[in-house]
């Protein structure tokens, strides 16, 4: 005989949250992922740049190499995690050059904003406007005329 035992919504929620978190939906080695996005696949950058940016031990440069690759070419939710993982760093009190010499962390995360703005992303609108009040006039203008220019940025391999 089997005793029934009623499970809260609230811990449903937590574990069926917990799973999805854990699942990367595909069983895809990091060397498989890395070999698709080098030929190109956009796709396979974005998810490897999430796996660097959202591991247990982040890889920070990695992360943005992946998700830059996959930016450039116009992928979106690459843009705005990229343009988020700068706002953090930004954030946490390192605003050092992080586009090479060119843009601080809070201009490079305006620069990708910007560029997903640019391709009808209100989301991306609006955050990248909060991050104005963190940039002078001058660096503001600069980024927004880099930011024309998005698809050739330069993304630095670690």
């Amino acid at each position: 005989m089997y005793e029934w035992k009623l499970i809260s919504l609230p811990s449903l929620a937590v574990f069926f949250y917990l799973a999805g978190c854990s699942y990367t939906g595909t069983s895809e080695t990091d060397s498989e992922l890395k070999q698709r996005a080098r030929s190109g696949d956009v796709d396979a950058g974005y998810q490897l740049g999430q796996k660097y940016a959202n591991s247990t031990l982040p890889r920070t440069p990695e992360a943005i190499y992946w998700l830059c690759r996959a930016a450039k070419e116009g992928h979106v939710p690459a843009q705005l995690e990229l343009a988020t993982l700068y706002a953090k760093d930004a954030q946490s009190g390192d605003n050092t050059a992080a586009d090479g010499p060119r843009l601080s962390n809070w201009g490079s995360a305006y620069f990708w904003y910007t560029a997903a703005a640019s391709q009808g992303n209100e989301q991306a609108l609006t955050k990248r406007d909060d991050l104005a009040a963190n940039m002078g006039t001058e660096e503001i203008m600069e980024v927004k005329r880099k930011a024309t220019r998005w698809q050739q940025a330069v993304c630095v391999e670690p």
